[in-house]
């Protein structure tokens, strides 16, 4: 087997977890070209993570990317990247179609990452770090870092059954100094009240009945019952009154580092992160919560996300966070045109969201991805038609 310096087709896997989109418009499916088998759609994965490869069609066949990768590391990935990444492609980039919310959780960084790796394999099964970039492709609703600290106080005014929950002499502490450490101290004391099961459905139960008898309500009070619809009485509802709830139109772009507390409630959006599936939950799931470890892992900054996203050109919106691994850009191509790339010798990922492409001796459509192996230099991206396509490159 030969790498040459050309572009090569992806097929790419699906992940059907239970809050992906489902029904006749089921976000990837439409973009697939695929048939709709009425399951949900939750995540395409574009890469080389061992839990679900891409494949690499070669010479007519395909292959798991990261067999081929682990073979022709200098080839397929570029040698400096090669060598700063220990042979493995750093990336992993995803399509995320959500139709119910995703759990609360947070990410490791990279040495709490092999900590966790290295003590609990079952729940943690990579030793990486996963900062990652989400950008919406229609829109995006998602709970984000900690609110203000003086939106979290009125939550604690307004709410007195969370104030009584969570206790007095905590919201006091923390009403008097609003302080970073009290609000570590909070949030602790409510997620630890997680396990009393029959204080926590009084306690919802209360602010739903609340939130119902209102004449005036308002978005989070509609998120709360949404929520509350999904998933009952769980945690992860009470956590809203602490988090930033943000709403992302087309575009635009959110980026969550280590330690930061979120929660994609809503939406269809293509997503890069470090090579990656190394996940901290604590509310609003069925799967494994590792609340100790959500506590110590948090990062208690509070205040808006900012949006990213900077337009660098007229046809390139770069989402740029000075990580080592992965730089995005959203690029749009107007129908007959075409852009020149240089990669420098480093492996890069298109992903077509609209349209239709010509790169070297490929052609790619709607819902098609290739890899553009280290091997190749610099590279054209033809269009037939007006093309919205995504790029990840390696700084």
């Amino acid at each position: 087997m030969t790498i040459e310096p050309k572009a090569y087709k992806l097929k790419n896997h699906i992940q059907n977890y239970k809050w992906g989109a489902k029904g006749k418009n089921a976000f990837i499916p439409k973009l697939l070209g695929i048939k709709n088998e009425e399951k949900p759609y939750a995540e395409l994965w574009i890469g080389a993570h061992p839990k679900l490869s891409s494949e690499i069609f070669i010479d007519n066949i395909y292959y798991q990317l990261n067999s081929i990768i682990e073979n022709f590391p200098n080839e397929i990935l570029g040698k400096t990247v090669a060598e700063k990444f220990d042979g493995k492609l750093p990336f992993l980039l995803k399509v995320l179609s959500a139709k119910k919310a995703l759990s609360i959780q947070t990410h490791p960084n990279k040495e709490e990452a092999e900590r966790l790796n290295k003590l609990y394999p079952e729940y943690y099964s990579d030793n990486n770090h996963k900062p990652e970039i989400a950008v919406a492709l229609d829109y995006l609703k998602a709970m984000v870092g900690f609110r203000p600290l003086e939106n979290i106080e009125d939550n604690l005014t307004n709410y007195p059954q969370l104030a009584e929950f969570i206790g007095k002499n905590d919201i006091l502490e923390f009403k008097k100094e609003k302080s970073t450490e009290n609000l570590k101290k909070l949030f602790s004391v409510l997620m630890q009240q997680a396990g009393n099961k029959s204080k926590l459905e009084i306690t919802i139960t209360s602010i739903k009945d609340k939130i119902e008898k209102s004449n005036n309500i308002t978005e989070d009070e509609k998120l709360f019952i949404d929520l509350y619809t999904q998933y009952g009485v769980d945690i992860g509802v009470l956590v809203l009154f602490f988090l930033n709830v943000v709403k992302l139109n087309a575009g635009e772009g959110i980026f969550t580092p280590a330690g930061i507390p979120h929660a994609y409630i809503e939406g269809n959006i293509v997503e890069c992160m470090a090579n990656s599936d190394n996940v901290i939950r604590a509310g609003l799931t069925t799967k494994f919560k590792d609340v100790n470890e959500l506590l110590k892992i948090l990062t208690y900054k509070s205040g808006k996300p900012e949006i990213i996203g900077k337009a660098i050109t007229g046809n390139i919106v770069r989402y740029d966070v000075s990580i080592s691994e992965f730089i995005l850009d959203k690029i749009e191509i107007p129908k007959g045109d075409n852009i020149s790339i240089n990669n420098q010798n480093k492996i890069e990922i298109i992903l077509v969201i609209k349209g239709e492409i010509e790169i070297k001796n490929e052609t790619l459509f709607k819902g098609d991805s290739c890899i553009i192996p280290g091997l190749l230099s610099n590279y054209n991206i033809k269009t037939k038609v007006k093309t919205l396509l995504f790029r990840v490159f390696i700084p």
